[in-house]
């Protein structure tokens, strides 16, 4: 059962007390190093998960589509604080309050499966990612992240500098690896703006990584 069917068959006192929100492109959906009470399910639009780093650059870490949802990690250990989530397109999502959550999980197996579920996956996806995003050179991740930007359909917003903090690369070595990809047919750069030469070149390039 998938978290669109979850959320139709919830009891009406349940429903009663969901919040419902929109969220115009670009906009925070969650402000980083707050603490948070509540569960988001997205059901429109696309949002991504960031993560600064101690440099200061931003690693994007999930993207997330509809009927997926985050916040549960904080909803379950008040010590841990939000991570910035940004609307990548319009979003509606429904905020839940985890007193809420809590007693939903009670009478619902389908929807406390769905829980544990998104945790565990979580869990791996975080440190599978850690560990091989340390292993690609700066080529690869400026790859990766063009990639990412293509995906969720904003690479015509992408800026140097964005990626420059996105790579952790400074601006000079981040020029070198932006050539080295034009020269290697992956990519081009034009009027400060974007776009993939090939994106079957770029993702068998990256095969390795997607696919894990």
């Amino acid at each position: 059962m998938n978290l669109n069917d979850i959320v139709n068959v919830a009891p009406k006192w349940i429903k009663k007390e969901f919040i419902y929100k929109r969220h115009k492109k670009g906009s925070l959906i969650i402000h980083p190093h707050e603490q948070n009470d509540y569960l988001y399910i997205l059901t429109a639009g696309i949002a991504e998960v960031y993560r600064q780093t101690y440099d200061g650059a931003m690693l994007s870490l999930y993207i997330y589509e509809a009927y997926s949802c985050f916040g549960e990690i904080e909803i379950f250990n008040e010590k841990i604080k939000t991570l910035s989530v940004i609307a990548k397109q319009n979003c509606e999502t429904i905020a839940i309050h985890k007193a809420m959550v809590y007693e939903w999980m009670k009478i619902d197996f389908q929807f406390n499966f769905y829980l544990m579920k998104q945790l565990a996956s979580k869990l791996i996806l975080s440190s599978d990612t850690a560990a091989q995003l340390s292993l690609l050179t700066a080529k690869d991740r400026l790859l990766l992240s063009i990639h990412n930007h293509y995906k969720i359909g904003d690479l015509d917003t992408l800026t140097k500098q964005m990626l420059s903090s996105e790579v952790c690369a400074p601006i000079r070595s981040l020029n070198r690896s932006i050539a080295q990809c034009i020269n290697e047919g992956f990519i081009n750069y034009q009027n400060k703006k974007f776009s993939i030469t090939s994106i079957e070149a770029i993702e068998k390039q990256l095969d390795h990584f997607l696919l894990s």
